[in-house]
């Protein structure tokens, strides 16, 4: 059996030389609890209880979940693992690379933007990364030769799209070098989309971050607050109400009510229809009502109301989702909440239609990893010898034969 949350932690915890009780009174959980994390009897599922345990154990979330060295070995994501160093020699050195290409126009670079945009919303990571650096390295070009607002924009937008693909594979650091050359472009970019941008991917990595929460949340609603006002077109609108969802999800992990929240990017959405063209490159075209409703769902899930989760999943059309990413997400959630209730044949049906939409993205997801992991010790044997055992090796929680 592969390494989960519970054996790093008892790792961990014995190399500092503390108990399970100080483990449990610093994270402010109960020893008994502690104990279950550590033998695999209950799966760490909330982000909530993950980040209490980093911050105990004074440790990133990756060094728990062991995202993304893991992830190194899967052959399908090789292919963005290898494409990592040129990424961080891109941002490193603001595009001032060894690179004899001729660079692409703006409005090529723009084109490509979108191509790369499809291609993370539907998490195909592996096809994605090699993209990166030279788009980086194209939009760093134009800047320093044009430094027009649309060069600048064009940069932030690339940025965005890098620390957000950086992120999802557990490269966090330089995701906040990314998000920060993001922030630094959409300062000059004009316009209050790219602003909202940067503070969306900004506010998503510290949400990854023990003891960041207040931050995120900090980052997120003040970009919003002070912007709202001129909010005017589609990609301003939807970037905004991706600034009130991630608030969504802070809240919900503080446990504070993401309720607020939630009921403005409502709000925000149903003002698409009517909005003005875009202006920016910058937007989010996965945000709307149905979006919205999943976010709801996400919340839900991680204020542990599994019910809550399933009753507006009932509400909600995978097909109305904008893309697979998205769609792999609500199956996610469904299969969290069933496995809650210890339904764990309908927890394992969800998480197989998940991993059909978005196989790279759910087969090194940690809460898909943790919750097979334990339905394999704590399910029926005719599950674990079936679909459940060889999604146990898909997504690397038990030896391939």
């Amino acid at each position: 059996m592969d390494t989960f949350v519970g054996q790093r932690v008892r790792t961990i915890r014995a190399r500092r030389g503390i108990s399970q009780q100080v483990l449990a009174d610093r994270a402010g959980l109960s020893r008994s609890a502690i104990a279950k994390y550590e033998t695999g009897d209950r799966p760490v599922d909330s982000r909530r209880t993950l980040l209490a345990l980093a911050q105990a154990l004074n440790v990133t979330v990756g060094e728990l979940t062991g995202q993304p060295e893991q992830e190194k070995f899967d052959p399908a994501t090789a292919g963005f693992h290898m494409a990592v160093p040129e990424i961080e020699t891109a941002l490193w050195s603001q595009g001032n690379v060894t690179d004899t290409r001729p660079p692409r126009s703006l409005d090529e670079l723009a084109a490509l933007i979108r191509t790369a945009t499809k291609l993370r919303h539907d998490c195909d990571y592996a096809t994605l990364g090699p993209m990166l650096a030279p788009m980086l390295v194209d939009a760093y070009r134009h800047v320093r030769d044009t430094k027009t607002e649309q060069a600048w924009d064009v940069l932030c937008t690339v940025a965005y799209g890098v620390a957000s693909a950086l992120r999802a594979r557990g490269y966090q650091a330089l995701a906040w070098t990314a998000a920060q050359e993001a922030e630094r472009a959409a300062a000059r970019a004009g316009g209050v989309a790219p602003i909202a941008a940067a503070a969306f991917i900004q506010g998503q990595i510290l949400l990854s971050r023990p003891g960041a929460l207040p931050a995120a949340l900090a980052t997120t609603m003040g970009t919003a607050e002070r912007i709202a006002a001129d909010v005017r077109t589609a990609g301003e609108i939807e970037t905004l109400g991706m600034l009130h969802l991630q608030g969504s999800i802070v809240a919900a992990t503080m446990d504070n009510d993401p309720e607020p929240h939630l009921v403005e990017a409502a709000e925000q959405a149903g003002r698409l229809t009517e909005a003005r063209p875009n202006t920016s490159a910058s937007r989010n075209e996965s945000f709307g009502p149905s979006n919205v409703a999943l976010w709801r769902m996400s919340a839900a899930m991680e204020r542990r109301e599994p019910g809550q989760v399933l009753a507006l999943a009932a509400q909600l059309t995978p097909t109305d989702l904008p893309n697979e990413g998205r769609r792999a997400q609500y199956f996610v959630e469904i299969g969290r909440a069933y496995a809650m209730q210890r339904n764990y044949q309908d927890s394992l049906y969800a998480l197989l239609r998940a991993e059909h939409a978005a196989p790279q993205h759910v087969r090194n997801l940690n809460p898909a990893k943790e919750l097979v992991g334990h339905m394999m010790r704590s399910a029926r044997r005719d599950l674990t010898t079936g679909d459940l055992g060889r999604l146990a090796q898909r997504v690397g929680v038990v030896p391939t034969t």
